[in-house]
């Protein structure tokens, strides 16, 4: 199809422009930069998911095609008149003229219905209450009032100055966020996501419930490069989930496990689908930093959800996979090795070297090219090479886009001087309970993050709940790692458990169950960021005996959940010892009992493992007798 084919060339061309400002930043102004980067995003959505009428008819292919070109006018239009005004809007020497105030207009209708046509409505509708908020300000009383202003006003500003769409959010996924979803997409392209997951299988693939440990390993290695989890249930999903529903697991089960572990990507280092960048920048901290302090929780993350997968195979019966079904794990080695190779150049980069994230992504990028050329120099890798190259630019339209709409919030919170106002209502609700401010920031969090892509969300969250926490007292790392982790949640959360209900269309199983599995699946994913903020040893924040306890009771509590979750603690389980095993999840949590809790996770599991032993004995007996 035409329209296909010209979209890939221009998302080829936009890689290729990223590339070029990578290694020459100085052609571009920063505000040239973003908004190139905005329009080839924008030409790209009309082009994919410009189509607003299905029929079929001539008369609703001539509408679709004339708004298609209208939304690309319009993007050129926008994007020629920052072109040309990029430094008066930096100085702002002058007053807004009649074109600014158009085109401003003009801008807010393409961003708001673009990102309306990727991710739909969730940001739309936040973005255009904080729009609503910045014109009728002066009509709210108390503390969240201020002067208002026409629409603009309003328009104007969230355009033409340094902190609106084109600020620093959008100039995040300018740079980072973009080089970042080029390498996820030239390791798609060229196998990395088969290696990864003949690999799993190869290592995990004979245990019990092997296929579903499968799932949990290579959804959770490509979800950390992919930067989404809906892209990775849809990439890993149509292998892994009917390799579990054929071992006997069900079709809801199935889907629920591929979109916790795909979501859990988004936290496993060292790339966390490119947000670790983004929270060191936002930090003002080293990637080290970050990537230290992502580590424990994330293993919490996927060590919960083994658990909880075993404990259903064992309590179901399943088995493992037969293993003349299995790879070699030395044939897959000695086929796909040379993936290794980009990921040992980017850490040895980001930490030995201490290059910025952006220059050592582009090197491992480089990397992954020579070796593969290398290994297989013929026409048909310079093709894959190629779609790399577009697979990468059409994954970053959805990040992009709402970028530029979350750039509209950060806007209005600025302006307006709502973080501080909002700041201190929340803690006037929650006053001096940690708790119960935590549990606000939760449920705000999960709300604010539904529908919207990782990193986009985090961003978000970073502006509005982060400067509430830190002024609670909550470490910074932790109170960033905090909002992170219930951005990412809220995709397995119902009613807009969006990675669920698309490992469900894979699955063919209920949605609606499908989610609410997901939710008990992912829940050590809500009790971590509890835990770190307790126990920031978790965060390798704190003395070395801190740490270690920190770490000790967070592998205790994430299993103990586990035992909760699936009515199965080394073997089945009355409501008593569940009773139990909660109790200590629960004390877990906080650094003054988690001893207590400690002591009764080791008892249950020694009477538990005990009991089963004898049961299993009595039943050899029985069946020799």
């Amino acid at each position: 199809m035409l329209k296909q084919k010209i979209a890939t060339v221009i998302a080829i061309c936009w890689s290729l422009f990223q590339l070029f400002a990578v290694f020459y930043p100085s052609v571009f102004h920063i505000t040239a930069h973003r908004a190139i980067h905005l329009c080839f995003a924008l030409v790209l959505c009309a082009l994919l998911f410009g189509d607003f009428l299905r029929s079929q008819t001539r008369l609703a292919k001539w509408m679709n095609g004339a708004f298609i070109l209208a939304f690309i006018a319009g993007s050129l239009a926008l994007t020629y008149h920052m072109l040309s005004n990029a430094e008066r809007f930096e100085v702002r020497p002058y007053g807004m003229t009649t074109m600014d105030s158009v085109i401003s207009v003009l801008g807010l209708i393409l961003i708001l219905e673009g990102t309306r046509r990727i991710i739909g409505w969730s940001l739309v509708l936040v973005a255009a209450f904080f729009i609503l908020y910045g014109m009728y300000g002066d009509l709210i009383p108390g503390a969240l009032g201020h002067g208002g202003g026409t629409f603009l006003d309003v328009s104007e500003r969230l355009f033409y100055s340094a902190d609106g769409v084109y600020g620093q959010i959008l100039g995040i996924s300018a740079t980072i966020i973009f080089i970042y979803l080029l390498f996820g997409g030239f390791l798609l392209t060229l196998g990395g996501g088969e290696f990864f997951t003949d690999l799993s299988s190869a290592l995990v693939g004979s245990t019990r419930g092997g296929a579903a440990k499968v799932a949990v390993l290579a959804s959770a290695f490509f979800g950390s490069i992919s930067g989404s989890a809906i892209s990775n249930v849809v990439t890993t999903g149509t292998v892994t989930i009917p390799m579990m529903k054929r071992l006997g697991f069900k079709p809801e089960f199935a889907g629920a496990v591929e979109a916790v572990a795909s979501s859990g990507g988004q936290i496993l280092p060292p790339v966390m689908g490119a947000t670790a960048f983004v929270l060191a920048n936002m930090m003002g901290v080293s990637y080290m930093e970050v990537l230290v302090a992502a580590a424990v929780p994330a293993i919490l993350y996927f060590v919960s959800l083994l658990f909880m997968v075993d404990f259903e195979a064992a309590k179901t019966g399943i088995k493992g996979i037969d293993k003349k079904d299995l790879p070699d794990v030395r044939d897959v080695m000695r086929r796909g090795w040379h993936f290794f190779v980009p990921f040992i150049v980017l850490i040895y980069l980001l930490l030995f070297i201490r290059w910025e994230a952006q220059k050592a992504g582009i090197y491992a990028i480089g990397s992954m090219v020579v070796m593969e050329l290398i290994r297989r120099p013929s026409l048909e890798t310079i093709k894959k090479l190629v779609e790399g190259l577009a697979v990468g630019a059409r994954t970053a339209i959805s990040v992009a886009i709402p970028c530029a709409t979350i750039g509209i919030v950060v806007g209005i919170v600025l302006s307006t001087g709502l973080g501080l106002s909002f700041t201190t209502i929340v803690r006037s609700f929650a006053g001096d309970s940690t708790l119960s401010l935590l549990l606000i920031m939760m449920v705000g969090s999960l709300v604010i993050g539904m529908g919207v892509p990782t990193t986009a969300a985090y961003v978000m969250l970073a502006v509005l709940m982060v400067p509430v926490l830190i002024d609670g007292g909550v470490v910074p790392m932790a109170a960033h790692m905090f909002a992170l982790y219930f951005g990412i949640l809220s995709v397995v959360t119902p009613p807009v458990a969006l990675a669920a209900y698309a490992a469900a269309s894979i699955s063919k199983g209920n949605p609606t169950v499908t989610g609410f599995i997901a939710f008990r699946l992912a829940l050590a994913g809500f009790i971590i960021p509890f835990m770190f903020v307790y126990q920031p040893g978790l965060l390798m924040i704190g003395s070395t005996q801190e740490i270690l306890l920190a770490v000790c009771s967070g592998f205790a509590g994430v299993i103990c959940l586990g035992g909760v979750m699936q009515n199965y603690f080394f073997g089945r389980i009355h409501w008593g010892v569940r009773g139990i095993l909660a109790i200590a999840c629960i004390v877990l949590v906080t650094p003054e009992y988690d001893l207590v809790g400690f002591v009764l996770f080791v008892a249950v599991a020694i009477l538990q493992i005990v009991k089963h032993r004898s049961a299993r004995a009595t039943e050899k007996l029985m069946a020799q007798g």
